[in-house]
């Protein structure tokens, strides 16, 4: 079941500690009135200067606000930073405004250009207006999550030391481990998207009457074509070919930048320079294939954080899906499997359920080998259970709660229970009005204090 790397890591008896990934977590979501309007108040007063502060910024357009944990140590640490964050986001809301639940935006202004464009600097502000004029003018509107993912670095170089030889350098091998991962999570999104899928449907003046649109409800639409897409050219054969391919879609104007490579996987480099990961080695890998959850506050649940980990970990230890030269082929199959499982009713079951099977009985037989403890069991009989009857998928759930064609009714009760939650707090982090622009090392102390606090990921 494992490659040299796997077999390495289960050898040296450090699965659990490669088993715990580095991370950082990106929840976006849209800011609404009470009526459920998208909100017409500026940054909250109470975050300080959003052009400082590195933890709570907005979007595209003004109206999305976006919680960036920083990256800790262990995964569910950065579960700890979101629950604090969003709750200072929360309560640093005018008194009528809420946080819209769902991945999908509320009912739009028919014009969507009176929609603001985020208050950033000039040239920040160039590339968005600019980056608006060649979309349609709600695809930009669609919120998400992002899990900002890095191996252990203590893991990476004990296996390291048993593999050198068969790589040129540290970074060469870095990057082998970090493209599988992509291409791991590039293929299977299909699975992804009918376990996680959540947006099932879109409010009205999202799509013109005469546009091209879903004709029925569906997994995910901001999984699907409809969604944030970018229309290039891919290339994950290795980390090389993944950076010269985004140049050359640049050069060919085909992107302005690499921020604009608007796919599932992508890999990174703390410096912001893609070139670096070639000689350097990847930072990280950002994995932006997860809807909101309306049935927490948080946006993500910690238990799609687990089943990701079990992702994580198995793409890491097992061999790559298939043979370089055919692996563009295979996520090129990947995509089109994703398409058709994001346009699938919610509550059929997916035209892949034999693909789907195979693959859960993998990871079962993976983690029978690596021994995982019962809360990961858990987690893979829950995914067997929303494989088995679709019913049970998320975006399944939620269309029992759709009123006349709309979610509004349902996003706005939740709106209202998640805010008047953190409005239970007797004492919300403020810290942020008198310094917007603390690091990562203030904001834990001043969030959790010096017991029991989580330490923050440094690359060593």
């Amino acid at each position: 079941m494992f490659d040299e790397i796997g077999q390495t890591i289960f050898n040296n008896e450090i699965v659990a500690s490669a088993s715990d990934f580095n991370m950082g977590i990106e929840v976006e979501t849209i800011r609404v009135n009470s009526a459920g309007q998208l909100t017409k108040e500026p940054y909250p007063k109470l975050l300080g200067n959003q052009r400082k502060n590195h933890f709570i910024k907005t979007d595209v357009y003004q109206v999305q606000s976006e919680v960036i944990t920083p990256t800790a140590r262990k995964s569910f640490d950065a579960m700890h930073y979101l629950m604090a964050l969003n709750d200072t986001l929360r309560n640093a809301l005018e008194p009528n405004e809420l946080l819209w639940p769902l991945s999908m935006p509320p009912v739009l202004p028919q014009d969507k250009s009176t929609i603001p464009i985020a208050n950033v600097d000039p040239k920040q502000r160039a590339y968005y207006e600019k980056w608006i004029k060649t979309r349609s003018d709600t695809q930009g509107l669609p919120v998400g999550v992002h899990l900002n993912v890095s191996i252990n670095d203590d893991v990476l170089k004990t296996v390291w030391q048993s593999q050198r030889d068969q790589y040129k350098s540290y970074a060469e091998f870095v990057n082998y481990i970090y493209i599988k991962l992509a291409q791991g999570f590039s293929y299977y999104r299909w699975l992804i998207t009918y376990l996680f899928g959540n947006s099932p449907f879109a409010e009205n003046n999202y799509f013109k009457p005469d546009e091209d649109q879903p004709s029925h409800e569906v997994r995910s639409i901001r999984s699907s074509h409809y969604g944030l897409t970018s229309d290039v050219s891919h290339n994950y054969r290795s980390v090389r070919e993944y950076v010269d391919n985004i140049e050359q879609n640049i050069q060919a104007g085909k992107l302005f930048s690499e921020a604009e490579y608007h796919t599932s996987v992508r890999l990174k480099s703390m410096s912001g320079d893609l070139t670096k990961m070639v000689k350097d080695g990847t930072d990280y890998i950002e994995l932006r294939m997860l809807d909101l959850d309306p049935t927490t506050a948080l946006g993500v649940r910690t238990s799609a954080v687990r089943f990701f980990r079990i992702l994580l970990s198995y793409f890491m230890m097992t061999p790559m899906i298939t043979t370089p030269d055919k692996i563009n082929l295979k996520l090129d199959q990947g995509r089109a499997m994703n398409e058709v499982v994001a346009m699938e009713s919610p509550t059929q079951q997916t035209i892949y359920h034999h693909e789907a099977q195979n693959f859960l009985d993998q990871l079962q037989l993976f983690g029978a080998t690596i021994q995982w403890g019962p809360e990961y069991q858990e987690i893979l009989d829950t995914m067997q259970d929303r494989l088995d009857n679709p019913r049970l998928t998320p975006a399944a759930t939620l269309m029992d709660h759709e009123i006349d064609g709309s979610l509004m009714s349902y996003g706005l009760s939740m709106a209202n229970r998640y805010q008047n939650r953190a409005h239970e707090n007797p004492n919300p982090f403020t810290g942020f009005q008198e310094q917007p622009d603390m690091d990562a090392d203030e904001l834990r102390q001043r969030l959790f204090g010096v017991m029991g606090k989580p330490d923050n990921y440094q690359k060593k």
